[in-house]
């Protein structure tokens, strides 16, 4: 009797084997092009040299720095088909009945299918790792080790593997492969998007909301496909792999138990089991209304009455679509009863925010909790991003008092063209407390005034200061012309006279904001690739020891500066044929009319001090071209407002 159980279980095992072959199959040959074929296409040593075929040295592993979207596409799609053929039977009366009449249990025919899967999935990744191993020491650059092999396959591995379990589970509650497929890369999605989307739709309403922060490491480590986009950067910590095999177990278990109770009789039903058909419902029509209401509040900005429709509209066409899934049948029955029910529970939703969002709005650390604090610009490059925190008490006290300053005063709020700031404390306590702002231009530069002059603040945020070891620079670039300051000595001076205007400047408004009359452009100090990356530093017109050691070495030529100004054009507010024709300006002859040039010392002055760089002709009534002797572009862009115009402005472009 064993003997004839056995041998069942063997034919079982080798028929479902068979009708994933092709899968085997194409899953293999998809691998073998993506890596092995095409490190062999690029193992020719001109295509490093001209072609750019860089591996990057940064990343942990070398296999998966080879075309890692690909890789990934791959990773993404065989698992999900391998899984949906292995329980396609499960859509099928006849087939269902067919397999249930078997002489084994239901759990017997579920860990064949999890046996097959995982053999077939691992066959294509040992194949093309032994295709790579024999490759290498035919590569004139081999830019992965015998290690990094095998570590490639033991990742992939578990990837794969994650992705499979996954999409089993899924199958075990739905009772169509297209729905079994739309459904596992829903489920994949939606939950943490979701929260992002109730996130987004929330600071329209909440002020401080840390938005940015929040929706980063939720799209990043909340969902597994992202996660994996960033994987050769960020590999996986052991934490991790704890989390996604715990996942793993328990998604294994639910799939026996949803297996061991889905009735034979379910193939007719989109969703097997009326709970997850409610879960499906109503989780999907909240995810529509999200996107619809954020949607209208953007292209609206911010008013509540089309926030609304948008809520409606979408809820309404989501649960409408989804009724139709369910019902299988474009002839609905619209079940209203459901929908009120819906509406007044997503109403009832907004008493519990609107009180949490208005004690999370108001709240301000006293000095005595926080340990640290950091203020910068949301949009700051990495230099500024990775510049630390100040733990000063009176740094920490200005900037507590500039927070509560923007909570305070809603007017300096401008939630659509304000400059974002982000204020995040680190607590005695072990907390962190983030909030985040879009606060008008001018309000925040009277608010960090004094904030910008603290040597605590300059000492953490000026990248000059991340400049420890001279002896690892290798040149600096200097604003302008590209001209380089490669001598060491010479290097230390420039290091020295920046570090002065650094410490001995007031607080410009462009050491916060970023851009502004002042600003000149950015030195670039480079180190061995091996150590860092570049690290930029602004220059500003009040850099007066910079300026004048440039000049004395010969580095000035280069510099918007009002010695180099050549001349200047002026032009009013544009339309869009208007800012077309300004992408193709070789000279003056190709400035659009009406406008104004000057070449006259004064004048040219007079419009270099009330200017403000204005790169995309937006922002500003007057549009300004100034041109600059040795500047490697003829014209550099800025801008004023018309109340701001000169009177000899005022009379050659009047603005109505």
């Amino acid at each position: 009797m064993k003997s004839g159980i056995l041998s069942l279980n063997k034919a079982l095992f080798q028929q479902q084997l068979r009708s994933i072959s092709w899968i085997t199959i194409f899953f293999t040959l998809a691998l073998i092009v993506v890596l092995p074929l095409a490190i062999l296409v690029k193992n020719y040593p001109e295509e490093y040299i001209f072609q750019g075929f860089h591996i990057s040295s940064g990343g942990f592993n070398g296999v998966f720095n080879f075309y890692i979207q690909f890789q990934l596409v791959i990773y993404t799609t065989f698992p999900v088909l391998l899984s949906i053929i292995l329980v396609n039977y499960t859509t099928k009366k006849a087939a269902t009945d067919f397999m249930h009449s078997l002489p084994f249990t239901r759990q017997t025919v579920l860990n064949i299918n999890y046996l097959v899967g995982a053999l077939t999935l691992l066959f294509p990744l040992i194949l093309t790792a032994g295709l790579m191993a024999i490759l290498r020491p035919f590569l004139y650059f081999p830019f992965y080790s015998w290690m990094e092999i095998v570590e490639w396959v033991a990742i992939s591995y578990f990837i794969v593997l994650v992705i499979f379990i996954f999409t089993m589970t899924i199958g075990m509650f739905v009772g169509n492969s297209l729905l079994h497929a739309g459904l596992t890369y829903l489920s994949i999605y939606v939950p943490a998007t979701t929260v992002a989307l109730v996130l987004l739709n929330m600071h329209y309403y909440v002020n401080g909301l840390a938005l940015f922060t929040y929706t980063k490491k939720l799209m990043v480590n909340g969902i597994f496909f992202v996660r994996l986009f960033v994987l050769p950067d960020r590999p996986f910590t052991g934490f991790e792999y704890v989390i996604y095999t715990l996942i793993a177990a328990v998604l294994v278990v639910i799939s026996y138990i949803a297996y061991a109770k889905r009735p034979s009789e379910a193939t007719d039903q989109s969703i097997v089991f009326p709970f997850f058909r409610h879960v499906f419902l109503y989780g999907l029509t909240f995810f529509a209304m999200l996107v619809a209401g954020f949607f209208f509040s953007e292209i609206r900005q911010n008013t509540l009455a089309w926030t609304i429709v948008g809520y409606v509209l979408g809820a309404f066409i989501a649960y409408t679509v989804l009724q139709m899934i369910l019902q299988k049948t474009l002839h609905l029955v619209w079940p209203w009863k459901g929908f009120i029910a819906y509406g007044v529970s997503v109403a009832l939703l907004i008493i519990p925010i609107n009180i949490v969002g208005g004690v999370y709005a108001k709240e301000v650390p006293n000095v005595s909790e926080v340990e640290s604090v950091e203020l910068r610009n949301l949009h700051a490059g990495v230099e500024w991003m990775n510049a630390g925190s100040m733990m000063n008490d009176e740094s920490i006290e200005q900037v507590i008092n500039i927070h509560q300053a923007v909570v305070a005063d809603q007017d300096i709020s401008s939630r659509f063209d304000g400059t974002p700031i982000v204020i995040n404390y680190k607590l005695k306590n072990g907390n962190s407390l983030i909030r985040e702002y879009s606060v008008d231009r001018n309000h925040l530069e009277t608010l960090t005034e004094d904030l910008r002059i603290n040597e605590e603040f300059k000492k953490t945020y000026e990248p000059i200061f991340k400049i420890k070891n001279h002896t690892d620079l290798t040149y600096v670039e200097v604003p302008g012309l590209n001209q380089r300051v490669a001598e060491l000595d010479k290097i230390e001076e420039l290091v020295k006279v920046i570090k002065q205007d650094v410490t001995d400047v007031t607080a410009s408004p462009s050491r916060f904001i970023f851009v502004g009359s002042e600003y000149i452009g950015d030195f670039y100090f480079n180190f061995d690739v091996e150590i860092n990356e570049p690290i930029p530093v602004p220059m500003y017109s009040d850099y007066t020891n910079t300026i004048t050691w440039l000049k004395e070495n010969g580095y000035s030529e280069g510099l918007t500066i009002p010695e180099n100004l050549i001349s200047i054009a002026v032009l009013p507010s544009m339309d869009d044929e208007m800012r077309g024709k300004m992408g193709i300006i070789y000279g003056a002859e190709d400035i659009p009319d009406p406008k104004y040039i000057t070449t006259e010392d004064e004048e040219m002055m007079t419009l270099y001090d009330l200017s403000e760089l204005d790169s995309d002709l937006l922002e500003s009534d007057y549009t300004v071209l100034m041109q600059f002797s040795g500047e490697t572009m003829d014209y550099r862009t800025y801008g004023f407002n018309k109340e701001d115009a000169p009177d000899f402005i005022k009379e050659a472009l009047p603005l109505p």
